[in-house]
């Protein structure tokens, strides 16, 4: 089967994205593979997104409340309203700048093993220069086709996935159960997880690009990696036992060298702040089970996801 013939879904996760809609639905409308539909998955935005998305043809329009809104539960919804053989995901700050991104990332499908395929990230223009080096460090060029015997050697890097561009194959998606939810984070990586440990395989490919950055404040920072750790801490019998701090310091060497190579003075001591906060919020988060609900809301990024909980 020809790569034109694949029904392919597209799935955006809004929420008053006013900014970024227009542009992503005309690159979107512009490429070499067309996607059957865009759906786009919104969480009762005050702007104008729906106004702009529904000048669409392809588009059709998922309202979820804000109050219900959960990482794999509401992109459960939206891959169960779906038609594609294959269904992307993107996050609606993610830049789509490649009129063949839909061809580049599902001609990983070929390979009918591979489950799930991510794209690469880049810095936006406006990223400070510790980020950037972030993102290089993240994203390589190098393709990774991952399995699961590969889990020994990359640790926690083995089940890499992100949902900012993602692409799942539905047969193997509904086989492996789905997203998980309710989820504070990281559906994308538990996923990955679980289609490794059946035998699937999942792909980093380079060739497939969005621009996607931020620049969090300490706090923002701070709250990130309280959520990821809180997040593993919850799912031990998945990431028990797999090398999680290794490519940490990786990425501390990486970021530091070649900031004080280049005599970015100013920007390698915001980076080992940045770096002070992302520890802090790590370790707490790996105390969750000793925490009680208020302490946990307070150092969450998400505190209305544990109103239930």
């Amino acid at each position: 089967m020809g790569s034109t013939e694949k029904i392919i879904s597209v799935v955006v996760m809004t929420l008053n994205a006013e900014k970024y809609i227009k542009d992503m639905l005309d690159i979107l409308s512009k490429q070499t593979v067309k996607p059957a539909e865009i759906i786009i998955a919104d969480s009762e935005s005050t702007d104008k997104t729906i106004e702009i998305a529904k000048s669409y043809d392809l588009v059709k329009i998922l309202e979820i409340k804000r109050s219900e809104f959960d990482h794999g539960g509401s992109r459960h919804l939206a891959f169960d309203k779906s038609v594609g053989e294959f269904v992307l995901f993107f996050t609606q700050d993610a830049i789509i700048e490649q009129k063949n991104y839909i061809e580049q990332i599902i001609s990983n499908f070929a390979d009918e093993k591979v489950a799930m395929v991510c794209g690469r990230q880049k810095a936006k223009p406006n990223a400070v220069h510790y980020e950037r080096l972030i993102r290089e460090f993240n994203y390589p060029m190098q393709k990774k086709v991952r399995t699961f015997a590969d889990i020994n050697t990359l640790g926690i890097k083995a089940f890499y996935m992100s949902d900012a561009c993602s692409a799942y194959r539905r047969s193997a998606y509904y086989d492996l159960g789905g997203f998980e939810y309710p989820i504070l984070t990281n559906e994308d990586m538990l996923i990955a997880a679980r289609a490794l440990e059946k035998g699937y395989k999942t792909v980093y490919d380079p060739d497939a690009y969005v621009l996607h950055s931020h620049n969090f404040t300490y706090m923002q920072e701070y709250k990130r990696n309280f959520d990821v750790a809180a997040f593993m801490k919850m799912h031990e019998e998945v990431f028990k036992g797999i090398n999680i701090n290794g490519e940490g310091m990786k990425l501390v060497k990486y970021v530091s060298k070649d900031l004080l190579k280049h005599l970015h003075f100013f920007s390698f001591v915001m980076f080992g702040f940045i770096c002070v906060a992302k520890f802090a919020g790590n370790r707490k988060g790996n105390d969750i089970r000793s925490m009680s609900l208020d302490s946990i809301k307070k150092h969450s990024s998400l505190p209305g996801w544990w109103k239930n909980v």
